[in-house]
């Protein structure tokens, strides 16, 4: 049988990732990477970080002014980091409808590049 947990405690966890993610003098990040752990680019987050939805789980908010790919190469993997800068989570990327953790919208799949913005749109953390 799988642990069932009530709503009110789904919510109580996620506010505890919300408040280590804020925890730090700096914003929480989520930053992406390619298969060979190149930092590709990094989303900065708002601070505080997110809200927690009806249904408990967390939506990341950005910060008002998005941060510029370093590199470019296709993302496979997605740390979220605390406001120390230390990856608290971290999962796989697909493109949209691909099935990773997180998937990213857009033309080129999963294909960042060097100089673009690196632009959230709705991350929501069950």
């Amino acid at each position: 049988m799988t642990l069932q947990i009530t709503l009110g405690h789904h919510a109580a966890r996620n506010a505890a990732s919300l408040a280590l993610a804020d925890a730090g003098s700096g914003a929480s990040s989520l930053r992406l990477y390619d298969s060979a752990g190149t930092l590709l680019g990094t989303c900065v987050l708002a601070k505080p970080c997110g809200t927690i939805q009806a249904d408990g789980a967390i939506l990341l908010q950005p910060a008002p002014e998005p941060e510029i790919a370093v590199a470019s190469g296709a993302a496979v993997r997605l740390d979220w980091c605390d406001g120390h800068g230390a990856p608290m989570a971290s999962g796989t990327v697909t493109a949209e409808g691909g099935g990773g953790d997180f998937e990213l919208t857009g033309t080129s799949g999963t294909q960042i590049y060097a100089g673009a913005l690196v632009l959230l749109q709705g991350v929501v953390i069950g």
